[in-house]
């Protein structure tokens, strides 16, 4: 009887001795199969949380984009808060009109970050206050405060006085009967001078200053292009269509805001304008009475765009203003090629008190007088009479314009980089 009670407890031993080892084995596949099971969700988790971060990020770069775009007000860090996440976007000035923005998006400490470089619109470089085409420059009883340089010749009469340098293009640049510089600056560079003074170095290759020889060492001056290429000329075109088109003439008899638009006549300015967007005219512009014409204070640090396919004449003191920001201004330009094919009629003239303007017809001739205050003059030839002044403004080496209110920011680069 003992020995049939012990078998019973050794089996009942051995039998909770199966359970136990076969629970632990069940246990160690159920925990092998739930693990990576576990570790799966955990990375698909991940994965979401960062595609959202990655998606904040963008949000934030966007809406700093938009701020900036449409001149919105903003801070160089801002932070963008969606479902309790955060995205935070520092801008910074990163080169010459250059912004660059970096979005950081944080979704559960998993990050991601985006860098968008934005830079202004279409730059213009104006380099010297006159710059002639092949026709060349000739300047009268008057004064260019700044630099000359012409594909042509540059000729003057008694007190002709250029107060930068001035530099006459290739084996027939000639510069005659200009006062060049002043105290001790200001070069002179053609390959023939006569009847000059010339206040700073004098590089020629034949004649003499009143005060000084040729200095044979340098080469003749080499043609430069003219600062608005064609394609420049076709996008404003373009952009100012984008805003409508006005069949026939338009006169501006009352104050009045313009822009973005296309004008398939004549334009004629008696009275202010406010200029909102790119303007075309297809034929003449012309004004009178004192008019103001002006920027809208949304261009912001851009300057805005006047183009006309036919002649432009301005007068009667009528003046340009920026937008407010310092360094802005209004190009005035035109595609004429007059006075080829226009009865002896000028591409643009301006005269009577006339200031304050970029000016530009690079295919034809502009023609200055009387009392003329102008901050640049791009011409194919330029003629100055008597009592015109030409003041260069420093910085128009890269004079930035935008063909609208809302076009000064546009995308470089968009990428991310963590």
């Amino acid at each position: 009887m003992q020995e049939n009670k012990k078998i019973k407890k050794n089996s009942g031993a051995a039998m909770l001795i199966s359970v136990l080892f076969f629970l632990f084995i069940s246990l160690a596949i159920i925990s092998g199969l739930v693990s990576p099971s576990v570790r799966e969700f955990k990375i698909a988790s991940n994965l979401v949380k960062s595609r959202q971060s990655h998606l904040l990020s963008e949000s934030g770069v966007e809406d700093a984009y938009f701020r900036l775009k449409n001149n919105l007000a903003i801070g160089s860090t801002n932070v963008l808060t969606l479902e309790g996440n955060t995205a935070t976007s520092i801008i910074t000035d990163s080169g010459y009109n250059e912004k660059t923005i970096s979005s950081l998006g944080d979704v559960s400490s998993l990050q991601r970050k985006n860098k968008v470089v934005l830079n202004t619109g279409d730059g213009v470089s104006f380099s010297y206050g006159i710059q002639a085409g092949m026709g060349g420059f000739t300047i009268g009883n008057a004064t260019v405060h700044g630099n000359v340089y012409s594909n042509g010749t540059i000729v003057g009469s008694n007190g002709a006085t250029i107060t930068g340098s001035a530099f006459s293009v290739g084996a027939s640049g000639l510069i005659d009967n200009i006062d060049v510089g002043q105290t001790g600056s200001g070069d002179a560079r053609a390959h023939t001078l006569k009847n000059s003074t010339v206040y700073g170095n004098l590089y020629c290759q034949v004649g003499v200053a009143n005060n000084k020889s040729c200095n044979t060492t340098q080469p003749d001056p080499v043609p430069v292009d003219m600062p608005i290429t064609e394609q420049m000329f076709n996008k404003w075109k373009a952009d100012a269509e984008l805003g409508g088109t006005i069949t026939g003439n338009l006169t501006i008899s009352s104050p009045t805001t313009l822009g973005p638009k296309k004008i398939t006549g004549n334009l004629a300015i008696n009275a202010d304008m406010t200029i909102t967007g790119t303007i075309y005219v297809v034929g003449n512009i012309t004004t009178s009475n004192g008019a103001k014409v002006s920027l809208s204070s949304s261009y912001g640090s851009t300057g805005g765009i006047v183009i006309s396919d036919g002649r432009v004449v301005l007068s009667n003191n009528v003046q340009f203003s920026g937008s407010g920001s310092e360094g802005t201004y209004v190009l005035l330009a035109t595609t004429s090629t007059c006075p080829l094919g226009c009865s002896g009629l000028n591409a643009m003239e301006i005269l009577n008190n006339v200031g304050a303007v970029l000016v530009s017809a690079q295919n034809g001739t502009v023609h200055l007088n009387n009392n003329v205050e102008l901050n640049e003059v791009v011409g194919n030839k330029i003629i100055i009479d008597n009592n015109a002044e030409i003041t260069y403004v420093s910085g128009l080496a890269s004079t930035l314009f935008t063909s609208g209110p809302s076009g000064g920011w546009n995308i470089k680069s968009w990428k991310e980089v963590e």
